[in-house]
């Protein structure tokens, strides 16, 4: 195959699949483009929509709240996070009468050592390490979370350093992600060091064998591991309210001043943590509390614990089929807006969102699985708006180009058209100009002519009637498709322009032997063009004539039938086959078998017999069997309307 071929063939192969092609590649290039914005914004919104409005798990009751609230400082009338010797006091309390599984003691330590730093070197520091260290002999892991900062760990101040413990931080999408300051993931580890949720829940754990949760990711700028962690349901099914806290909660004096039932914090995971309203640092903004503003860190916290005791963890999706669930809706998109109508486009574009976005909930909230949402559904609509101009703009190149071979063709047909005119009518002058010589010749020279000269000048006469018989169909045929037929309705009676057409074919049947016969029915006048219905009637009986065998018989029939004039003209013939009846009414259309070669014609009688009869907003039939004749039916209104349309538009040219 030549260079040349080839690249006939690829572009003959480009064009066959040119939609194809487009679809793919605008999908691929709006995929890549999509997918170089992060639209960290949306997606964060589409996540709290998730997290705030769908199913989430119950919390759980193995973990207790102990709150240093508004109402232990009013108590005890100090300033939280109150002394270092009521913490003491609370501690030993918690080691002599209750039995709990765990403690996480989430007070900040260090701003306990700033109220009161005298205490620490005091009995108070070494009776508190005393009492957790107890605590941690008996099997009830003790944990002191601490906070960060730039530096690193703020270690608790002597001699509670010697304690064991771990960074405690509620992480906020500050610099990442949406930079709205809200909590969706919690710190694992830190320099390869556990934090504290992750380090309490390895405490509980026999074994110390607990993985990480699902969807932890390692952030290498920070040395540190990360999850997305589930916010679970509160018991009384009320987010918006912050004294709502999901998890039993006690308070702090409660337990001070023994009003509380041991019971209650049997084999619980005790977290103790300050909440103070007048103390900002002890909330954060979080899904739950976006209209309220803010939710206990306390709260937070023990969600953190819950999920990965629970290896409960949102799992991001591989950015492999982020890019691939975009392409796919998009490519879904664009193919269906350029293949459909724009009201299934609409509905295929809507449905697919939401179908999209179910399934992402679905998934979210069965699998704990995290389908970004922000790409995809930004390529669903922006492929919608991309794809609806580009249709209109290939529908309106296809529209211009077709208009242009439709203003082509009429130049065309006008040509043809005033081509056919001006040939017929000059050909109708050296036709009858020829027919009239043959017949003076004929009539003059029939003593100097011998018989075959004779016979000739006949045949002469018969071909030239012919032609003039095609001649004058064929500007009748240019007159048509012009729109340049004159019609005039009046009143006239079918039957007598019936009775005239057959008296005018008299002589030819006699001279074939065969017989007309008539069945007129008594009719009132009715609105036609006497001029064209004429025609149509010479032609029935001019083709009934011509295909009709000697010594057979054409019967010719009227009749009045619910509002219509029917006349039948039904001849012994040859008949039709149904694939030659198909084609009968088209122009220059002529059976083509041995019976009708030697019948001239021109193919065009029936084509203006159907157009003159639909003018009149009537219609014809036919019915024929091969070799058994046929029968033609014309349909007139008796109360035929006025036209308000042009002819064109009556009958289709």
């Amino acid at each position: 195959m030549t260079i040349q071929n080839r690249s006939k063939a690829l572009q003959k192969w480009m064009q066959r699949f040119e939609r194809q092609l487009t679809v793919a590649a605008g999908s691929i290039g709006l995929t890549l483009l999509l997918l170089s914005f992060d639209f960290h914004f949306l997606e964060a919104n589409l996540y709290d929509l998730r997290v705030t409005h769908g199913f989430q798990r119950l919390p759980s009751p193995n973990i207790v709240l102990i709150t240093l609230d508004d109402a232990t400082t009013k108590e005890f009338d100090e300033l939280a996070p109150l002394s270092l010797d009521l913490h003491t006091k609370f501690l030993e309390i918690l080691e002599s009468n209750f039995a709990p599984k765990a403690i996480g003691y989430l007070v900040d330590m260090n701003h306990v050592h700033q109220m009161n730093p005298e205490l620490f070197q005091k009995e108070w520091g070494n009776r508190f390490f005393q009492a957790a260290e107890r605590l941690n002999r008996r099997g009830t892991p003790f944990l002191l979370g601490t906070p960060f900062d730039i530096t690193g760990e703020i270690l608790p101040p002597l001699p509670l350093h010697s304690l064991p413990h771990a960074v405690a931080v509620v992480h906020k999408d500050g610099n990442v992600f949406s930079g709205d300051k809200i909590t969706r993931r919690a710190l694992l580890s830190l320099y390869d060091k556990p934090a504290f949720h992750l380090a309490l829940a390895q405490k509980l754990d026999a074994t110390s064998s607990l993985s990480f949760p699902p969807g932890s990711f390692y952030v290498p700028e920070v040395d540190g591991r990360f999850f997305f962690f589930p916010y679970h349901r509160s018991t009384v099914l009320n987010h918006r309210n912050p004294n709502d806290l999901a998890y039993s909660r006690y308070s702090f004096g409660d337990i001070l001043n023994r009003r509380l039932d041991p019971g209650v914090l049997q084999d619980k995971i005790v977290l103790i943590g300050t909440l103070n309203t007048n103390d900002s640092s002890d909330y954060a903004l979080t899904p739950y509390s976006k209209n309220s503003f803010t939710n206990p860190k306390l709260v937070v916290h023990a969600n953190i614990l819950d999920a990965i005791l629970h290896q409960e963890g949102i799992r991001p999706i591989a950015a492999f089929w982020n890019w691939l669930i975009t392409f796919v809706v998009i490519h879904f998109v664009l193919g269906w807006i350029l293949s459909s109508t724009p009201v299934y486009g609409v509905s295929a574009t809507l449905g697919l969102a939401f179908a999209f976005t179910l399934l992402s909930q679905f998934l979210f909230y069965a699998k704990g699985l995290w389908i970004r949402e922000s790409q995809p559904l930004m390529g669903i609509f922006v492929g919608y708006y991309l794809a609806v101009p580009y249709r209109l703009i290939r529908e309106y190149k296809t529209r211009w180009s077709y208009q242009r071979k439709n203003e082509l063709l009429l130049q065309v047909e006008e040509l043809k058209t005033n081509f056919l005119s001006l040939v017929t009518h000059d050909l109708k002058t050296p036709v009858a100009r020829i027919q009239g010589l043959a017949e003076v010749l004929l009539r003059n020279s029939h003593v100097q002519l011998g018989s075959e000269n004779q016979e000739t000048l006949r045949h002469i006469l018969v071909s030239t009637e012919e032609l003039n018989h095609f001649i004058s169909s064929t500007l009748e045929l240019s007159k048509v498709e012009s729109n340049r037929i004159p019609i005039k309705f009046e009143s006239k009676d079918v039957n007598q322009l019936l009775e005239k057409s057959i008296q005018e074919f008299r002589v030819p049947a006699q001279a074939k032997n065969v017989q007309i016969l008539c069945d007129l029915e008594p009719l009132f006048p009715v609105r036609l063009d006497s001029s064209l219905i004429s025609k149509v009637f010479n032609n029935l009986i001019d083709n009934a004539l011509k295909y009709s065998s000697p010594n057979s018989t054409i019967q010719v029939k009227s009749e009045e039938k619910d509002n219509w004039i029917i006349v039948s003209v039904k001849d012994q013939g040859i008949g039709m086959t149904l694939e030659e009846q198909q084609s009968l009414f088209t122009r220059f259309y002529r059976a083509k078998n041995d019976a009708t070669l030697s019948v001239s014609g021109t193919g065009l009688g029936l084509y203006l017999t159907k157009y003159f009869i639909e003018v009149h907003q009537g219609r014809v039939e036919v019915h024929s069997e091969k070799n058994s004749g046929s029968t033609f039916r014309i349909f007139l209104p008796l109360d035929r309307p006025t036209p308000s349309q042009p002819l064109q538009e009556v009958f289709n040219v």
